[in-house]
């Protein structure tokens, strides 16, 4: 049994970056790992998890992925509003990750956040994906 959590992962990024309304909010700043003095607002993957969902005929995984949104002033609330929508239309389309076929697609909440420094704001978009092992 191979995780799909890698392959998953590279395809989302490719989805977000390759999105045009996204794009004009974020640009390509969607990331992994949060460089040194990243420039406002940026989205980092976040947490997430496998959960086995195998039976006798098929390998399969449930899956959950957090992806985080963040905004600093000006209007830093509304922006973070805006692009987390704009983060769950770009997930509307069916993703396509190598090695798997992905069954189930859909999104399950956001939370809007204040961070303690009083300037930050927050948001997490949490998707659900049910996805079977072809290879």
């Amino acid at each position: 049994m191979s995780d799909p959590s890698e392959k998953l992962q590279t395809a989302i990024v490719a989805r977000l970056k390759g999105d045009v309304a996204l794009s004009a909010s974020v640009a390509k700043r969607v990331y992994d790992e949060v460089p040194e003095k990243a420039v406002f607002p940026y989205l980092t993957m976040g947490s997430g998890q496998v959960l086995g969902d195998d039976d006798e005929c098929v390998e399969q995984s449930e899956v959950t992925y957090q992806l985080h949104v963040w905004t600093q002033p000006p209007f830093a609330g509304v922006a973070m509003k805006r692009i987390a929508g704009q983060v769950r239309a770009a997930m509307k389309a069916p993703l396509a990750v190598a090695g798997f076929d992905v069954l189930v697609q859909e999104f399950v909440q956001s939370q809007w956040l204040d961070d303690p420094d009083g300037q930050t704001r927050h948001a997490v978009v949490e998707f659900r994906f049910v996805i079977v092992h072809t290879s």
